[in-house]
């Protein structure tokens, strides 16, 4: 009787389906791939214990547990749909009917997924498992699963309907991902609802959907290789829109230049490469005198001036740690995080993206510090890929050389009972790494395609500087010999 009624429900499902359309999908890799990243970011942050934790978690997918193993060098898709109807009815609440099922390449036959899962049910080539495939001791669901003709998929959703739409994906999902671990596509159906959701919205970012409006569609990827961290983007814009126009003119050589031997951090863009994310005197000294009136005032310790060769960002470490001091290392505690947003969103709403812009740079400096390499030195051993695109825009940025830059300083913040202990930790960070953030955009046909990567030597300096903070967060702890957690004794940097 169970089975006739799951049955039932299967088919009467199928009936009544919504108008569900795909808005989008993300791909993630097969297990070896998985695996392989992780131990790769392992061995860049130094911590093999935490990447044999992140692959044991991996493992342990209920997803694993639910089909089964997943073939060898193929991926799987959650592939997203929205309503249909509800797109066509009201495109700023479409969101709210956000769903997915899951595309899985099986090693399991119909049998064997069957006997997988006793007290499951067929109608119609749809199976009803009872249970949920995320949490194994969820048993007030049903999961459909439907298997392609050649019984290598399998599409799985809570709806019976959106499991079949998953097996449509299978010519996509069979792609090679290029050495990606994870990628997620949206198409122009989600960038459409997500433009109408941002203008109804209370002082909607103009800039911001300008450039969602003018997107047909997206991608972006991760994969992890022995140069680091890669981030691939790219952008479909709509032809005629203001994005259209940006990024047909290319850099000159060597574009970070400009920021001589003293940066850490520079950009550059070309002329026309559009008006939005741009920092100027005007819109630091605005951006400055909104945080100090929410109780942060920045401008203790930066400052920006504009020269022949760009604009600079000049960072007083200096005062920026005699601030922190001076607020027993709470700078923040006053700061009023929810009234500055609304400011800076009343600030952007006013603002409109233009594809005409003149050439701009803007270089980070630490005063006081001179980093080991120039940026156009560091961006190129970073991105040599950079070499072959015609970049439009392109930045670089050291974890590395910032950790140096405050080491000094941060050691005069801590106890003097703690500082002979701490020091070492502070010269181990304290050495610069060449590579470390580098990003460039550039145009490919209809497309702006960005390429981030973060390297492996910068990894290893976040790896650090979180093992740092952890270090120094022990300043609030007992010192040996002295008095215990409890006690308020005599423990604060007078």
């Amino acid at each position: 009787m169970k089975k006739a009624v799951a049955a039932f429900v299967a088919v009467a499902s199928i009936a009544a389906s919504a108008a569900w359309e795909k808005a989008g999908s993300l791909q993630v890799a097969d297990m070896a791939t998985q695996g392989a990243a992780v131990a790769k970011v392992g061995s860049f942050v130094g911590s093999p214990l935490a990447a044999a934790g992140m692959a044991a978690a991996i493992a342990d997918s209920p997803l694993l547990k639910f089909f089964g193993p997943m073939r060898d060098k193929t991926p799987m898709s959650f592939v997203l749909f929205l309503d249909g109807d509800a797109l066509s009815a009201d495109p700023s609440g479409a969101f709210g009917s956000l769903e997915f099922a899951v595309l899985y390449p099986v090693s399991l036959s119909g049998d064997e997924f069957a006997r997988r899962h006793p007290g499951s049910s067929s109608a119609n080539g749809v199976i009803a498992v009872k249970g949920d495939m995320f949490d194994a001791d969820c048993s007030n669901k049903t999961t459909y699963v439907v298997f392609s003709d050649d019984g290598r998929w399998v599409g799985a959703g809570a709806k019976p309907e959106q499991a079949r739409l998953a097996l449509a994906d299978i010519p996509v999902a069979a792609k090679s991902m290029d050495g990606d671990v994870v990628r997620l596509w949206v198409d122009e159906k989600a960038f459409g609802a997500l433009a109408a959701m941002a203008k109804a919205g209370k002082g909607c970012d103009a800039e911001a959907v300008s450039s969602i409006e003018s997107c047909k569609s997206a991608s972006i990827g991760v994969r992890v290789s022995d140069a680091g961290i890669d981030v691939r983007c790219s952008a479909s814009v709509a032809e005629g829109c203001e994005n259209a126009k940006c990024g047909l003119k290319p850099l000159g050589q060597a574009p970070l230049a400009f920021a001589g031997k003293d940066a850490f951090f520079a950009c550059a863009e070309a002329e026309d490469s559009g008006s939005a994310g741009r920092l100027t005197e005007q819109g630091w000294a605005r951006a400055a005198s909104i945080l100090a009136k929410h109780g942060l005032d920045v401008r203790k310790f930066v400052s920006m001036a504009a020269s022949e060769k760009g604009y600079r960002l000049l960072f007083d470490v200096a005062a920026m740690c005699k601030t922190a001091r001076e607020a027993d290392g709470a700078p923040f505690d006053g700061f009023d995080l929810k009234g500055f947003l609304e400011d800076v969103q009343k600030a952007k709403s006013a603002r409109k993206f233009s594809a005409k812009a003149p050439a701009y740079a803007l270089a980070g400096v630490a005063k006081g510090f001179v980093p080991q390499w120039p940026v156009e030195e560091r961006f190129a051993a970073t991105l040599p890929e950079a070499a072959s695109k015609k970049p439009y825009a392109v930045s670089f940025f050291s974890f590395s050389s910032l950790l140096k830059a405050v080491a000094s300083e941060s050691l005069a913040s801590v106890p003097e009972e703690r500082r002979a202990m701490m020091k070492p930790v502070l010269d181990q960070l304290a050495s610069e790494a060449k590579c470390g953030c580098a990003c460039m955009s550039w145009r490919q046909g209809d497309a702006h395609r960005v390429f981030l990567r973060i390297s492996a030597d910068e990894c290893r300096s976040i790896g650090g500087l979180v093992t740092a903070a952890m270090m120094f967060g022990m300043e609030c702890g007992p010192v040996p010999g002295g008095p215990c957690c409890g006690d308020d004794g005599d423990d604060d940097d007078d």
